[in-house]
């Protein structure tokens, strides 16, 4: 059984990003790193997420990595909305005000390494145990040798499910069609379908609500890849054309317009609130049921024809080329991805270090 990223469906759209990304390579050059004397160093660092409890653990990262210099850093969090986030940030590179250390989507990581915008980080590594990262995990955010972005989050797809919903419906749950070897895109279908007839609740809700339109190749991936398509080569030839995945984005399309049982684009009905039956989810989610008003369980992805096909999600951090201190954002973002670091992120974000994937802080997290 395969395990895909979702690296191989962006080249195209990756274009793209290039072309804006580029233009401001040929402005500014990144200066080594301050020395104590010159004051308190100031860092902006952009995000995707706005929680509050998470932008303090990042900016207790820079304290600490601050101490460990013995050198005064000023952190500034920028939050960017995802659905966003690749065209401000991209932006922003641009111009003089960038920020010195971002988050990169997966999906637009070939454009930003294409780019040169995103620094090496190969030297600022070496003193954090860089073997202890899986190389699987650093392979999207490599090239030549080099390494452009550490990832901090590596997270499954898997399927979280409204139980109370189910029963309402008359439903097994999706653990007893996967006891029953049935788990599969035609019976999500079906349920979905039975439970928007039966309910008027909408039986599927598309990643984040964004499915058609910032994620949509999250949203298609898993479908697409267990009936045996994909949406381009390696080499830049278009997939999504074949056979197989043009069955398998049928598929989707007959859910949101022929059975209406997918919350549709526009629609704001959400999992969590419990308007949708079943959502894609990672574990960063899962916190986001603590407080739930229903029953919930989860369940692994469908197969398809060609059987299981499962897609991790990554995002990673890297450090701007230009910016004015890179040699100390290449290190931040080390220290910001180090075993302690990591393991203080698991609860959160699924690691990338082996030792901490292992340990009993992840094992024991979202619990």
């Amino acid at each position: 059984m395969s395990t895909h990223h979702t690296k191989g469906s962006v080249r195209a759209l990756a274009l793209l990003l290039v072309l804006l990304l580029s233009i401001s390579a040929l402005f500014a050059q990144g200066s080594p790193e301050p020395s104590k004397s010159q004051g308190p160093v100031a860092l902006k660092i952009a995000t995707w997420t706005s929680n509050p409890d998470q932008i303090a653990l990042l900016n207790s990262f820079v304290e600490g990595f601050a101490k460990e210099k013995g050198l005064p850093i000023t952190a500034t969090f920028e939050s960017i909305p995802f659905a966003e986030y690749n065209t401000k940030l991209s932006l922003e590179l641009q111009g003089s005000n960038g920020p010195d250390l971002f988050w990169v989507l997966e999906t637009a990581a070939p454009a930003f390494i294409e780019s040169g915008l995103l620094a090496k980080l190969n030297d600022g590594m070496k003193a954090y145990d860089p073997e202890d990262i899986s190389a699987d995990a650093l392979e999207l955010w490599s090239k030549g040798g080099n390494v452009y972005a550490i990832p901090f989050s590596t997270s499954p797809f898997f399927i979280l499910y409204n139980k109370d919903l189910f029963a309402k419906a008359g439903l097994k749950t999706p653990e007893q069609y996967v006891a029953e070897g049935t788990w599969n895109w035609e019976t999500f279908r079906m349920v979905a379908k039975a439970i928007k007839d039966k309910t008027g609740i909408w039986g599927f809700q598309t990643v984040d609500g964004q499915g058609y339109d910032a994620r949509v190749l999250h949203n298609l991936a898993p479908m697409v890849r267990s009936y045996g398509g994909d949406f381009w080569t390696d080499d830049g030839q278009v997939l999504i054309n074949n056979d197989a995945s043009v069955a398998a984005v049928t598929l989707f399309h007959s859910m949101v317009f022929k059975d209406a049982s997918v919350v549709p684009p526009g629609n704001q009905s959400d999992f969590f609130a419990g308007n949708a039956a079943m959502t894609v989810g990672q574990i960063s989610r899962v916190s986001k049921l603590n407080e739930s008003a229903f029953a919930w369980g989860l369940a692994p992805m469908p197969a398809g024809p060609k059987g299981e096909s499962p897609v991790i999600g990554q995002a990673a951090i890297g450090a701007h080329s230009k910016s004015k201190n890179v040699a100390l954002a290449s290190e931040l973002v080390a220290y910001m991805t180090n075993k302690s670091s990591v393991a203080a992120m698991a609860g959160i974000w699924p690691p990338a270090r082996k030792s901490v994937l292992e340990s009993e802080a992840f094992l024991t997290s979202n619990k």
